[in-house]
C-alpha cells in the first residue's frame, strides 16, 4: 500500500473537521472553557497567591480535598491532557533525557515530566507549580520523585488485598457495599485515610467538616446517576449519539471536579444533550455497521483516530471503562459515615476493572449490553490479557493494540490504521456475519 500524499491527508483532515463541526457536543465546548478558567485560577492562586494544592492519584478520595477547599491535580488524568495535546512524545523523551528508565509508567509520570521541565514555556494549561501534598498508590514511583523534587510530603495509599472476589460485583456495589468489600478491608483503608486527612487539614489550615463531606458525596451520587443514564442511552439507542472520544473527555473532566455544583450541572447538561441527540436520531455515524469497545484504558494520545473508520466501515466505539465505572464503581447509597463510603468506593475499584473473574465478567456484561461486535485493548495495562481471553471465549474478537495510552512515541499512524482495518475486515465483520445466522 502506497503512503498517502500530503494532499490526500489534507483532504481527509478537512472532511473530518467538517463532520466533527456538525457532530460535536455543545457540552464539550463548555467543558473546555471551564477547564481553561479553572487552570487559570489555579495558576493565579498557586503561582502568584501562594495557595497550596495537591497532586493525587485517581484512587485517592478527592472529595476530602474538595471539602477542605484544597485544589488538586489527578496525575493520570493530567497525563491524559498532555497526551490529548500531542505533547506526550516530547515529555516522554524529556524523562529519558533526565535519566528515568523507560518502564516508568508514562500514564502517571507525564505529570512529573511537566513539573520537572521548568524551561519549556508551552506547557499544557500553563504547566504545574510544585505541590504542597502528594498522595497516590504506594507503588507509584514517579510520585516519590515528585516529592523529592518539590519537598512536599508523600502520603502513600496501599490497597488491602482482595480475598473474596464477587464476579458480578456491580450488582451489589451501590447498596451492599459493606458486604461486597468487607468491613475489615474498609477499616484498613479508613485508617490510612486518617493520615491523608491530617496532612490535607494541615495545608488547608482547617478541620474537615463531615457534614460538608456528606453533601459532596450526595452530589457525587447524583452526578454518577446522570452518567448511568447516559450509558443506558448509548447502549440501547439504535445508533451512537456521540463519539466515544468526546464522551471520555466529558466524563473525566467532570469526574475531576466531582462533588461540586459545576460538575453536577455539567453532568446534567451532558445527559440532556445525549438524550436530545438520541431522541432526534442525531447519530455520530448514520451508516453505523459495527460497534466496538475499549478494553481497559483509552487511547488518550489520539482520541480522534477512530473517526476515519466511521466512513470506511461504519465502525464506531460505543463503550469505555471511564463512563461505565462512573456508573458501577462510584455510587454509594445509605452511607452514615462518608469516609467509610469513600473507602468502599476505592478499596477494590481497580481490581474490579482488571483482575480475572471480576474484570472479565464485567467486560463481557458490558459488551453484551452495548451490543458490541469487537474490542480494542491498549497494550501494557495489568490484567488485560485475561480479560481479552474471556471476551474472545465469549465470541467477541479483541485487537491487541501495541501502543501506550499516552506516549506519542509509540504511535505509527500507517501501521495502526492498517491494524484496525485488517481487524474489522478479517475478524469483526465475519464474526458479526456468523452471529446473524
Amino acid at each position: 500500500m502506497s503512503a498517502p500524499t500530503k494532499s490526500s491527508d489534507a483532504a481527509r483532515d478537512e472532511a473530518r473537521r467538517k463532520h466533527e463541526s456538525l457532530t460535536q457536543l455543545d457540552v464539550s465546548r463548555t467543558l473546555r472553557a471551564y477547564q481553561r478558567e479553572w487552570f487559570a485560577g489555579l495558576r493565579e492562586n498557586v503561582f502568584e497567591g501562594g495557595k497550596p494544592y495537591a497532586v493525587v492519584g485517581a484512587l485517592v478520595p478527592h472529595e476530602i480535598l474538595e471539602a477542605l477547599d484544597v485544589p488538586f491535580i489527578t496525575d493520570v488524568w493530567y497525563s491524559g491532557l498532555v497526551a490529548a495535546r500531542r505533547q506526550s512524545g516530547y515529555y516522554s523523551n524529556y524523562l529519558d533525557k533526565c535519566g528515568y528508565h523507560r518502564n516508568l509508567s508514562r500514564y502517571a509520570a507525564l505529570t512529573l515530566a511537566v513539573m520537572l521541565d521548568e524551561e519549556n514555556p508551552d506547557k499544557p494549561w500553563g504547566g504545574l507549580p510544585k505541590p504542597s501534598l502528594l498522595c497516590t498508590s504506594i507503588n507509584e514511583r514517579s510520585t516519590e520523585v515528585m516529592s523529592a523534587f518539590s519537598g512536599a510530603p508523600f502520603i502513600p495509599i496501599e490497597q488491602p488485598v482482595l480475598d473474596k472476589p464477587t464476579p458480578e460485583w456491580w450488582r451489589m456495589s451501590r447498596w451492599q457495599w459493606e458486604d461486597l468489600d468487607g468491613d475489615y478491608r474498609i477499616d484498613a483503608l479508613v485508617a490510612q485515610y486518617q493520615d491523608f486527612i491530617a496532612a490535607a487539614e494541615k495545608i488547608a489550615g482547617k478541620r474537615l467538616d463531615l457534614d460538608r463531606l456528606r453533601e459532596i458525596m450526595d452530589r457525587v451520587n447524583a452526578q454518577e446517576e446522570f452518567f448511568d443514564e447516559i450509558r443506558t442511552i448509548i447502549a440501547t439507542s439504535p445508533k451512537l449519539p456521540a463519539r466515544l472520544g468526546e464522551v471520555m473527555g466529558q466524563v473525566m473532566g467532570i469526574q475531576w471536579h466531582r462533588g461540586t455544583q459545576w460538575a453536577y450541572d455539567q453532568a446534567r447538561a451532558f445527559r440532556d444533550e445525549i438524550r436530545h441527540r438520541a431522541d432526534n436520531q442525531m447519530w455520530a455515524c448514520p451508516n453505523e455497521q459495527y460497534r466496538l469497545m475499549y478494553v481497559g484504558q483509552g487511547l488518550w494520545q489520539n482520541l480522534d483516530f477512530f473517526t476515519e473508520f466511521e466512513e470506511k466501515y461504519g465502525a464506531v466505539f460505543v463503550r469505555s471503562n471511564y463512563l461505565s465505572i462512573a456508573s458501577d464503581g462510584y455510587i454509594r447509597y445509605g452511607a452514615r459515615d462518608p469516609i467509610r463510603a469513600l473507602a468502599s468506593r476505592y478499596v477494590t475499584m481497580s481490581e474490579q476493572m482488571h483482575i480475572p473473574g471480576l474484570g472479565s465478567a464485567w467486560a463481557i456484561d458490558e459488551a453484551r449490553t452495548h451490543r458490541v461486535d469487537g474490542g480494542l485493548s491498549i497494550a501494557g495495562w495489568w490484567g488485560v490479557k485475561t480479560v481479552n481471553q474471556a471476551l474472545e471465549e465469549a465470541g467477541i474478537p479483541v485487537l491487541d493494540f501495541p501502543v501506550d495510552a499516552v506516549d506519542g512515541n509509540t504511535w505509527d499512524d500507517a501501521k495502526m490504521r492498517a491494524l484496525v482495518s485488517r481487524f474489522i475486515e478479517d475478524r469483526v465483520a465475519p464474526s458479526k456475519a456468523r452471529k446473524a445466522f
